[in-house]
């Protein structure tokens, strides 16, 4: 049970009129053009700005990590109005992504049993370091940058730990920017002294997996622009999702 609202339960796009606005100041890393928007009914959504297609990207990752039970941050295309373009500064007619805004949990104890002292108490360097955790949905972790490699990201996305001591994958607007790769160079594929590890590459064969149970119309939904969003893609995503199908479907890391 996730502590927000699944993309299935929102709507694919949403307007900015009669919003309320603040820059948003990131508790850790950069927060560069980053606002945060209240909606006339008090719900914050958190937007970088970043346009059309990144945004897509990110949209259409999380739907496909959505439909594969992963915890994965809430995402829609954003409607600028004029009022809020001049406030933010951009043009009313460029499309972004807004994110359900969830608050981050501070790097320090809320409680005597808060959850994340796991992350504090020992190093985390493969996936059998997490064995144990009261944190949900940590195994999400090293799935999301398996993902980075089966979906061809520049980069892994972001993570977050909410006050609800969840984890939850963010910042996948970098997926998609070419072919699946290998995994063989990824932090969760090998122990620290190089050897193989096992729970590491059984894990990289259920997110294959995952990905594999989804079907065609989940791809289809994932990939829809709804009406009134423009999207031009600067390349072709869906061949990408197709190649790492068919990358999953041979990959046998053991």
């Amino acid at each position: 049970m996730l502590s927000f609202p699944l993309m299935n339960d929102l709507p694919q796009s949403v307007s900015t009129f009669g919003w309320s606005w603040e820059r948003f100041v990131a508790p850790y890393g950069s927060s560069e053009n980053f606002w945060l928007g209240t909606d006339r009914e008090g719900n914050r959504w958190l937007t970088k700005l970043r346009g059309p297609f990144y945004a897509y990207r990110e949209i259409v990752f999380a739907r496909l990590a959505q439909a594969m039970n992963w915890s994965c941050q809430s995402s829609v295309f954003l409607n600028l109005d004029p009022v809020s373009a001049s406030v933010l500064g951009v043009k009313p007619d460029i499309t972004h992504a807004a994110h359900w805004f969830m608050p981050e949990h501070k790097r320090q104890l809320c409680s005597g049993g808060c959850a994340v002292k796991f992350l504090f108490d020992k190093e985390i360097r493969t996936v059998d370091d997490l064995v144990g955790s009261q944190i949900e949905h940590l195994l999400d972790w090293p799935k999301s940058e398996f993902a980075a490699f089966l979906f061809g990201a520049n980069e892994p996305p972001g993570r977050l730990f909410t006050t609800a001591h969840e984890f939850v994958i963010i910042d996948s607007e970098q997926m998609f920017s070419s072919g699946p790769c290998d995994f063989d160079t990824a932090s969760w594929w090998n122990a620290p002294n190089g050897e193989p590890s096992l729970s590491g590459r059984m894990l990289a064969e259920q997110v294959c997996a995952d990905l594999l149970s989804l079907s065609e119309r989940d791809i289809k939904d994932a990939l829809s622009i709804p009406k009134g969003i423009e999207v031009r893609e600067n390349w072709p995503i869906a061949p990408i999702i197709r190649a790492s199908r068919k990358f999953a479907v041979s990959f046998d890391g053991l």
